[in-house]
């Protein structure tokens, strides 16, 4: 039986804040190779698990998930080349995305990366590019979900599937294998008023039905076009303590003697295992404080409620508080309401399941990224230096007119 590991902050807080300073991003090694162990056991041997890298990006964490037997999914030429600096070879990584350059998918082709291709012309760019694959490439279609199939902005349509096998295979490039992703992130009808983002909705995990059927319907894509080696479904699991009913429900859509499975968690492996800790810096009277982070080094705060306590609480009876961040935004808020002990100023303060989405998504608007590092066996190494002002201004330089003078 797999249990579920408990939340917890990250172990000696204080002393990484002193040694590292705020924010300050804590990741714990023992508990990502937990993770991602319990999670393959959760599927068992005949699954491969490919760590979807986009909700957390640093090599760091790929590099010691990758030493846990974990593969990498990209979804980029940027993540590919973190994968593989991270010494994840070609031939474990799954490289997604609606864009890669020829030079991206030629790599990709040539080190036996398994290739998911997201529309026609990423087919037809894989058609001229077949000189540069590697003998008994593993290539993949992308499908789009059965029930979104109609708004989904991702992958090919289900009657397009066999003409794209025939247009690779006559250019020597089989299809091994077909890919669908269900995500937990869906983009709804656009309102006739308010942010965009409004239209925007977050269920994680998904739903286990929608799992079942997509599972069914590339299986059936698959028999379609000659049988396939492997069926990729995607990302959105949960952790492996909730994986038994997931893994149930896609084995009964699927049937005896089904194709190798492919599955590519993200918050799934991470989340749990990455903390953020800041300081307060001022009180705003009542139980309201600000606190030296803002949404921008957190913005999965803005989809959820994460766990927030005192590294040292305080005496004092615990009450709905207000975390407001540094920036210069009225919204700029990390956590609402949430019950804390009195809190004044240099107090440390945790911020859970910040392990997925989080830096990942973070920018220098207004302050730099903070620095990220990495504790396990009692030791703690910086897996990213805070970032300086060269790094954040480096790449800008003043313009210096050129050229014909022109009139304003």
């Amino acid at each position: 039986m797999i249990r579920r590991l408990e939340p917890r902050p990250p172990a000696d807080a204080e002393e990484l804040a002193e040694r590292f300073g705020t924010p300050l991003y804590v990741y714990d090694g023992a508990r990502l190779a937990a993770e991602a162990e319990a999670f393959a056991a959760a599927w068992g041997p005949g699954t491969t698990v490919a760590f979807s890298m986009k909700c957390n990006p640093l090599v760091g964490i790929t590099a010691r998930l990758h030493r846990a037997g974990i593969w990498a999914e990209v979804a980029s030429g940027l993540e590919y080349r973190a994968a593989r600096r991270a010494g994840v070879p070609g031939s474990h990584i799954v490289f997604n995305g609606p864009w890669k350059t020829d030079d991206e998918l030629a790599r990709a082709l040539g080190e036996g990366a398994t290739v998911i291709l997201d529309s026609a012309e990423q087919v037809r760019q894989a058609q001229r590019l077949a000189a540069s694959a590697a003998p008994g490439a593993r290539i993949g279609l992308r499908v789009s979900p059965p029930d979104t199939e109609p708004t989904d902005r991702f992958g090919l349509r289900a009657r397009a599937v066999p003409a794209a096998a025939r247009v690779l295979a006559r250019a020597g490039l089989r299809v091994s294998g077909l890919h669908v992703h269900l995500g937990a992130y869906q983009l709804g009808p656009a309102r006739a008023s308010g942010p965009p983002i409004h239209a925007v909705t977050v269920r994680y995990p998904v739903p286990v039905e929608r799992f079942a059927a997509a599972a069914a319907h590339v299986a059936a894509l698959g028999e379609r076009i000659g049988g396939v080696e492997w069926l990729d479904l995607g990302g959105g699991w949960p952790a492996a303590a909730g994986m038994a009913p997931y893994r149930a429900a896609v084995e009964d859509a699927l049937g005896a003697g089904h194709p190798a499975l492919i599955v590519e968690p993200g918050r799934a492996l991470v989340r749990d295992a990455g903390w953020l800790l800041t300081r307060v810096v001022a009180r705003r009277g009542g139980a309201r404080v600000v606190v030296d982070v803002g949404i921008t080094q957190v913005p999965c705060v803005l989809w959820r409620r994460s766990p927030v306590h005192a590294a040292r609480p305080r005496a004092g009876e615990a009450r709905p508080t207000d975390l407001l961040g540094p920036l210069c935004l009225q919204h700029d808020v990390v956590a609402r309401e949430v019950a804390l002990p009195p809190l004044r100023p240099g107090d440390l303060v945790w911020i859970g399941q910040a392990g997925a989405y989080a830096m990942a998504q973070a920018s220098p608007f207004i302050h730099a990224r903070p620095a990220a590092v990495m504790v396990e066996a009692g030791r703690a190494a910086i897996l990213r230096a805070r970032e300086t002002d060269d790094e954040a201004m480096g790449a800008q330089a003043e313009p210096i007119p050129t050229g014909v003078a022109v009139r304003a």
